[in-house]
């Protein structure tokens, strides 16, 4: 999958740039494109959340757990909570996407993959504009943030 980078806005006064910069490289330019993509994919994200919610909250998609029922369910601990209603933890929400109540978790995993998406999408320019070092702590990024969000380091007490 191919990430674009946006383009700047010619009719946006573009930000003053530090005198210390390099010349070589524009980095106002990249932070530009950062916070555009940023700003897009945030608002895509957001809308997507809100289509999926209503269409759950009005009974368009199937439930996996009854609306009516998560009042009781709510007032029980995680572990009672996940038992009585037969809810796995981990990744294994993405076997639920039928069911409204998983597919919200969508938008929501999407929206804290943004940084990544992000990131991802200004590393190569970092190494055309001979920034290398950039360009590997964008890349360190990414994996941290991977890495992370995948639970495969198993850290802390939950």
């Amino acid at each position: 999958m191919a990430i674009s980078i946006p383009e700047r806005d010619s009719t946006v006064e573009k930000p003053p740039c530090p005198d210390h910069l390099r010349e070589d490289i524009d980095v106002c330019d990249i932070q530009l494109s950062y916070s555009i993509l940023l700003g897009r994919l945030t608002k895509l994200g957001f809308a997507v959340l809100l289509v999926i919610f209503f269409l759950y909250l009005f009974g368009i998609l199937d439930d996996y757990v009854p609306k009516q029922l998560l009042p009781h369910y709510w007032s029980h601990p995680l572990n009672q909570y996940l038992r009585m209603t037969e809810v796995t933890t981990g990744w294994s929400w993405l076997g639920g996407l039928h069911f409204g109540d998983f597919l919200i978790l969508l938008p929501l995993a999407f929206l804290a993959s943004i940084t990544a998406i992000c990131l991802l999408s200004i590393t190569l320019r970092f190494f055309r504009g001979r920034e290398p070092l950039q360009g590997i702590l964008a890349i360190l990024e990414i994996i941290v943030l991977v890495v992370a969000a995948s639970g495969l380091l198993k850290v802390g007490g939950h």
